[in-house]
């Protein structure tokens, strides 16, 4: 796959959650042949998004950088509905995340993962109910994933976060474990305290 494909694969990956891409890319990793699935969307009140396809590509975790995309695309989502006064927050309950695959958890590997995530909305009332900021911490090779976490936590009510903060663990069999966390975002919400 020439670098033009590969950046426009990832401009697609990292921009736009709305747009669903069914289309099977091939890239090469150490001169082998892969075919890589992404899709994400909104519709229905659900985020559904999935990755399927090298759990390394160019160094990177290809595979946990779609919770980068979901917590950027919902997060748009969060703050463009709040403006509406649609007021939306994420089920953590009823949210569904999997993995298949036997990661290494070590670049260069050829392994072959899918991650899905499902997230459903909830409609609340009153705008101070909602949540407007969403974020997330993972990992799929540590143990320690609370090392740190409450630090975390206190960078983003310093740096964006205004009252509650609700939190939820997530983990799978295959060894991914992952902190999900929706906020209130001061710009939006700086009155919810």
């Amino acid at each position: 796959m020439s670098y033009v494909n590969f950046s426009f694969l990832m401009l697609l990956l990292f921009t736009n959650c709305t747009l669903t891409t069914s289309k099977k890319e091939t890239i090469a990793v150490r001169e082998t042949s892969y075919k890589t699935k992404v899709s994400c969307k909104i519709e229905n009140d659900k985020l559904l998004a999935s990755y399927e396809g090298p759990e390394f590509l160019n160094d990177r975790d290809t595979a946990h950088l779609l919770s980068n995309l979901v917590a950027n695309e919902l997060g748009n989502h969060l703050k463009k509905e709040f403006s509406k006064k649609n007021y939306l927050k994420v089920d953590f309950k009823n949210t569904k995340i999997q993995t298949k695959g036997n990661p290494q958890f070590r670049y260069p590997s050829e392994e072959i993962v899918k991650y899905t995530i499902e997230m459903p909305l909830l409609k609340v009332k009153n705008a101070c109910d909602a949540f407007t900021g969403i974020e997330h911490r993972g990992t799929w090779a540590r143990n320690d994933i609370e090392t740190g976490f409450q630090e975390w936590i206190q960078k983003l009510k310093n740096q964006i976060a205004v009252g509650e903060i609700e939190s939820q663990l997530y983990s799978t069999p295959e060894g991914f474990k992952e902190y999900w966390v929706q906020f209130k975002h001061r710009n939006y919400q700086g009155k919810c305290r």
